[in-house]
């Protein structure tokens, strides 16, 4: 494992943990077990479960966090046998269809290029292309690379996109597993076409600092908090928790523009309007689109490059 000695959005120093276990506590073994991590224990001997938040842009992060092979092995446990998965409910899917509506509406280009950047099994790039895109996705599963090729998406490694300029980029449940997000962010940015759109989307968790902090004045940290708090910010897995402001700032870092998509082409983006509970969804989801808020967030790279920042 490594050590992160700075915030790795904004590059501040870090400061005193918020909550700090080892993760030999029994409490956490017993979470890790329950979500099936099978990682060797040997790797986290002597290392603390530590969150740290950043006084500069809000983001909570974990310290320690795994290396190079470790994160490999970690994501790239799915053999060739693995299966797609068929539970995704329609809710899910149209919630999919939404964005790849969404963002069709938004770019002119009649045939636009499209990353879907940690794809996982496709969905999106496969709706995306539905939608008359050409899409190329990034993933690091073997089987999920396959799955994805026999449905006619381009898949590519990300040392391929140093040539290629996209009009959109989708970075979906991404973000929160990278040990330096802003790297990333930056090197996608770079692959956008001028005018072009990236969609940024994290878990998000609003009282979880708040939860942290009371959890730590107790005598088992982890006992007190709820499974909804460690699934935010899952041990080894969910390094970072954005808010609104810690993933705003980590796009302008990566020199783009914060869009706002028009609230009613949000809203007529929504799918399944015939059932209450989307009502809230569709008009939350368009409200936050609209007002910049949230955890999924749009941006744009400028046309003309920023005259402080090289080109």
């Amino acid at each position: 494992m490594i050590t992160r000695n700075e915030c790795p959005v904004c590059s501040t120093p870090v400061a005193a943990p918020i909550l700090s276990t080892a993760y030999s506590d029994e409490s956490l073994q017993t979470y890790l077990s329950r979500i099936g991590f099978n990682l060797p224990r040997e790797w986290f001997e002597g290392r603390n479960f530590s969150i740290h938040e950043c006084i500069h842009c809000g983001l909570l992060f974990q310290r320690e966090v795994l290396d190079d092979v470790q994160t490999a092995r970690l994501y790239g446990q799915h053999t060739p046998e693995t299966r797609l998965p068929e539970e995704m409910s329609i809710l899910s899917l149209a919630h999919l269809a939404a964005d790849a509506l969404l963002m069709r509406q938004l770019i002119s280009t009649k045939r636009p290029r499209v990353l879907d950047f940690g794809m996982g099994w496709g969905r999106f790039a496969m709706l995306a292309q539905a939608f008359g895109c050409e899409v190329h996705g990034v993933e690091m599963s073997a089987a999920t690379r396959e799955q994805a090729r026999r449905h006619g998406i381009e898949v590519v490694e990300e040392s391929d996109l140093k040539d290629s300029h996209y009009d959109f980029i989708l970075a979906d449940q991404v973000m929160e597993h990278l040990v330096h997000p802003a790297g990333l962010a930056e090197r996608l940015a770079t692959r956008l076409k001028p005018g072009g759109l990236m969609l940024l989307g994290v878990p998000g968790h609003r009282r979880l600092a708040a939860a942290l902090r009371k959890a730590a004045r107790g005598s088992s940290p982890i006992a007190n908090l709820t499974d909804r708090d460690l699934d935010a910010l899952c041990p080894a897995i969910h390094l970072n928790l954005f808010d609104s402001q810690s993933l705003r700032m980590l796009g302008e870092s990566a020199g783009l523009i914060q869009f706002r998509p028009p609230f009613l082409r949000a809203l007529g983006a929504g799918q399944l309007w015939d059932r209450p509970r989307q009502w809230n969804r569709n008009l939350v989801l368009a409200w936050k689109y609209w007002r910049g808020t949230g955890t999924r967030m749009w941006f744009q790279r400028p046309i003309q490059p920023s005259p402080l920042r090289r080109a």
